[in-house]
């Protein structure tokens, strides 16, 4: 089948041509020319997929397109003429946006990207990065996580992306000590420093946290830090340990939460359900008229006035069907039951004058909505051709003023 143009993605890299979703190939970008197509070029779009046509294909009943649009068993020939007119189209790199500033024929393009230092390529130390060739190689030198680097403390050599691990377990590296006593050693000497050297003296924390730490810390901790400390909730003004305040704070009803249709209104928890039954503009809601069979059985509450709105015709005639259909049941059950009196008789040519006039009123408003419609297009219409007045004067204008120019020219 030919492509559709939603199936199709304009691709951003260094593809000059349209590439469908699957990864196929089909006419040439437009974007990359550099001068617009008129109105008379556009006998080179593709109809198929909307871009430069691409090696072109004739078909029997004269349709042009891609070779690569043709439909399976499609019976075409090749347009060599239009083809070299196409290639010789003036265009810039698909890359311009990098800044690749060559410029030159759709034909020769291809052969541009072969060397084209804009171009992206992968990493040849196989760290999987991509970039354009320019920058390659300062990328493998100073910055690939695969290049091999020294350890400037045990000058050891290993790869770049190695090194942080490396480096968080070097013997030779200079760190403080772990206790926070304010002393830089080696790491391999951490272990004889804490046993014989550092002076801190720990203890447990008394409210049950588990922490291990010096008593001049303890103070501040029982009071700042210890997550079994007691705090206030700030909502509801009640005590918590601070381990429990989050999931306290999850279920605070005091606390005030975004509703959660995200209608943008700020309340408290506790009045959350209330406001999404009775007020929010995001619940979804069923039309008035579905038990007349509207198809809208759930539209957000703030759409349901443009929503009764447009389809004000349309539920009038639902309610109108529904009540014909009501009538006929009522009909047939009084005719039922009552079979062959004249008042009844007389009942039922009346509904049946009714359901005509009903009928009559629904033909009625919809050729006031057709006319609507039809004084919108008129309009719509006005409004271009008073458009292309003002251009046609802005033309005659700078006409005048240009003989003007030369007529004073000529004078002097």
């Amino acid at each position: 089948m030919a492509a559709r143009n939603e199936d199709l993605e304009p691709e951003t890299g260094r593809d000059l041509c349209l590439v469908r979703r699957d990864g196929e190939r089909r006419g040439y970008r437009k974007d990359i020319l550099t001068d617009n197509l008129s109105e008379r070029d556009t006998v080179f779009i593709c109809v198929r997929c909307q871009g430069i046509m691409r090696e072109v294909c004739t078909s029997t009943d004269g349709e042009q397109f891609c070779s690569s649009c043709k439909e399976e068993n499609e019976q075409t020939h090749p347009n060599l003429k239009m083809d070299k007119m196409i290639l010789s189209f003036k265009c810039s790199c698909p890359l311009i946006a990098r800044g690749c500033k060559w410029l030159g024929a759709l034909g020769g393009c291809e052969e541009h990207l072969d060397t084209c230092g804009y171009v992206l390529e992968t990493c040849k130390l196989r760290c999987g990065v991509v970039l354009q060739r320019d920058e390659l190689k300062v990328h493998e030198k100073e910055k690939c996580p695969q290049r091999i680097v020294e350890c400037k403390h045990c000058r050891r050599e290993l790869k770049s992306c190695e090194l942080a691990t490396h480096l968080e377990m070097c013997p030779k590296m200079e760190v403080s000590c772990e206790l926070k006593c304010g002393k830089r050693l080696c790491r391999e000497n951490m272990a004889q420093h804490l046993k014989q050297e550092c002076g801190l003296v720990v203890e447990t924390c008394r409210l049950g946290c588990g922490v291990e730490m010096t008593r001049d810390e303890l103070k501040i901790h029982v009071t700042e830090t210890c997550v079994h400390r007691f705090i206030p909730c700030e909502h509801c003004k009640k005590d918590f340990k601070f381990c429990d305040m989050t999931h306290h704070l999850d279920k605070c009803p005091k606390m005030e939460v975004s509703c959660e249709l995200k209608c943008g209104v700020v309340m408290c928890r506790e009045d959350v359900t209330q406001h999404v039954e009775q007020d929010c503009v995001e619940k979804e809601i069923e039309c008035p008229f579905v038990k007349y069979k509207c198809e809208a059985i759930s539209i957000q509450r703030k759409h349901l006035s443009q929503h009764l709105e447009e389809k004000r015709t349309e539920h009038l005639e639902l309610k109108l069907t529904a009540m014909e259909l009501k009538l006929n049941a009522m009909e047939d059950t009084v005719f039922k039951q009552c079979e062959g009196s004249n008042e009844i008789k007389q009942h039922i040519d009346e509904s049946k004058q009714y359901r005509d006039e009903s009928k009559q009123h629904r033909d009625e408003s919809k050729q006031h909505v057709d006319e609507s419609k039809q004084h919108r297009d008129e309009s719509k219409q006005h409004v271009e051709e008073s458009k292309q007045h003002r251009d046609e004067s802005k033309q005659h204008r700078d006409q005048s003023k240009q003989h003007r120019g030369e007529s004073k020219q000529y004078r002097d």
